[in-house]
């Protein structure tokens, strides 16, 4: 099956000011680090698909008010009004009518916060993310804002899905229970390309066989990251990790179109079974 995927783009929706160990479990606890927050823009021959939503644009001017004072207070947004999903997008020319679907690696503030900015789209998580993030264990829900997620009208999906062609979900849970991340097929000038959402936080997360600092079930992360790089590995795909401030500076960001970075960090593949 031919790839319908044209283009990828990454925007910047700014960053996060977030305790250390939360990224990375057992790093820094309590030294306080930024990471990014990234929305992928596909181009498809059936139009465009926007990967997670970012921030709501409500924490421009008032987090505490969009968010609540603890949530605000855990994950300090720095988000400027050039950062708004609708100026990202503007960079290229296109406005929020024109992205006929929004992709969602899970429904966390940071990702499913610009939801709303797309009413004319199809919204499309997992059946299993859906479930958790409207009735979550209490310790868990946090992370999660009503307000992002309740109004919309959801296309939910059941595991792993080739959903364009050329366009994969894959079922990666452990960060939440129903996490996913993208798989972009035969991308032109750019090859294949995982698009790891929180399944994989950063590249020293793969080197050194790290979970999320988050995760509603540890084992199932690891077990959710040494998948994506297995396919990497074997598909010489291109990983974009969820929050590697190294990496995202390395990447460049809308107008300019995705591409392989000649410098930061690259994950380490795996040694291969020797049966000589």
């Amino acid at each position: 099956m031919k790839s319908s995927i044209t283009s990828v783009h990454l925007l910047d929706g700014g960053v996060l000011d977030v305790e250390s160990s939360v990224v990375v479990p057992g790093s820094g606890f309590g030294r306080r680090i930024a990471v990014p927050v990234q929305m992928f823009l596909v181009g498809t021959t059936s139009g465009y698909v926007l990967v997670d939503t970012g921030n709501d644009p409500g924490v421009i001017d008032d987090p505490v008010a969009t968010w609540g004072a603890d949530l605000a207070a855990a994950s300090r947004p720095r988000m400027q009004p050039h950062q708004h999903p609708a100026r990202q997008l503007a960079l290229l020319g296109l406005a929020p009518r024109d992205v006929r679907a929004v992709v969602y690696t899970h429904l966390h503030h940071d990702h499913a916060g610009g939801g709303r900015v797309f009413p004319h789209a199809v919204h499309v998580v997992q059946r299993a993310e859906h479930r958790w993030a409207t009735s979550p264990d209490g310790h868990a829900g946090t992370a999660y804002v009503p307000a992002d997620f309740t109004a919309t009208t959801w296309t939910l999906a059941d595991g792993d899905w080739h959903m364009l062609p050329g366009l994969q979900l894959m079922m990666t849970p452990g960060h939440t229970p129903g996490h996913q991340s993208v798989v972009l097929w035969d991308v032109p000038d750019l090859g294949n390309v995982i698009l790891a959402g929180d399944a994989i936080n950063t590249v020293g997360c793969i080197d050194d066989g790290l979970p999320p600092g988050i995760a509603t079930d540890t084992l199932a992360a690891v077990h959710s990251m040494h998948r994506l790089t297995a396919l990497a590995d074997a598909t010489d795909a291109l990983v974009v990790t969820g929050h590697d401030m190294t990496q995202f500076e390395a990447l460049p960001k809308a107008p300019d179109p995705l591409r392989r970075p000649t410098g930061g960090p690259v994950h380490q593949a795996r040694k291969m079974l020797d049966l000589r």
